[in-house]
């Protein structure tokens, strides 16, 4: 690693691959070394189990929705090797329906997945942002729907973390999709207000994936955020 360069570790969305950060990685050079894992255990302990495997020994860590949901599990279980955190359209909250994250595996297990992805597109970024859209697909088909279904159970199974955000003793940002469908900011002005010292960044035009959709803005917050650490 370069002198002054932080490692960061990257937790990417269900269920895309490491492509999913590569404009920010670049971008982001050379304040950082990025380092992009994806958690698809069955089990959200198990992912995270596996991340602090794979992760330094200390690092800033980031992940949007379910990676973000990760990077929560891992820091609450290891905050000694986070310096920093960075989540994005995440909710730290346990599963509001299990059974139907659950079910949502056995569908595109069963041949559901393209259909589940067609509806998802339509959602997920903002409609009129083509170029995110398609960048999903693409992720997402080459993820297969193995992967999908492995990180929906994980999901079922999340731990809820709202009563432990009080505790976070790192430099935290929150960056958000202003017009998210599936976690809405609502969400993250909550955690704002636990997370001590927190910084919560909303970006207009854009929903479920910042770093997707608005990678410029991204890039800008998060150069701001580290240089605060």
């Amino acid at each position: 690693m370069m002198a002054g360069r932080r490692p960061l570790v990257m937790l990417p969305a269900m269920p895309c691959g490491p492509e999913f950060y590569d404009t920010i990685a670049a971008g982001l050079d050379p304040l950082t070394t990025v380092q992009a894992i994806v958690p698809e255990e069955p089990d959200m302990a198990a992912a995270a189990a596996a991340v602090l495997a794979a992760a330094p020994p200390r690092f800033l860590l980031a992940g949007t929705a379910h990676g973000g949901a990760v990077a929560l599990e891992v820091a609450m279980r290891a905050p000694e090797r986070v310096i920093g955190l960075w989540l994005m359209n995440c909710n730290p909250g346990a599963n509001p329906d299990p059974d139907g994250a659950r079910a949502t595996a056995a569908r595109v297990r069963g041949g559901g997945y393209d259909a589940l992805l067609a509806d998802w597109a339509g959602r997920i970024v903002d409609p009129d942002n083509i170029k995110a859209r398609d960048a999903f697909l693409a992720m997402a088909r080459a993820a297969g729907p193995e992967r999908f279904a492995r990180q929906c159970e994980a999901s079922a199974g999340r731990r809820d973390h709202w009563g432990a955000l009080s505790g976070l003793a790192v430099p935290t940002l929150l960056l958000w999709g202003a017009e998210d469908l599936f976690v809405p900011v609502d969400i993250a002005r909550r955690m704002a207000g636990l997370i001590p010292g927190a910084h919560l960044v909303t970006l207009p035009r854009c929903r479920h994936f910042p770093a997707v959709e608005r990678p410029a803005e991204t890039m800008a917050a998060v150069r701001m955020w580290l240089a605060t650490l």
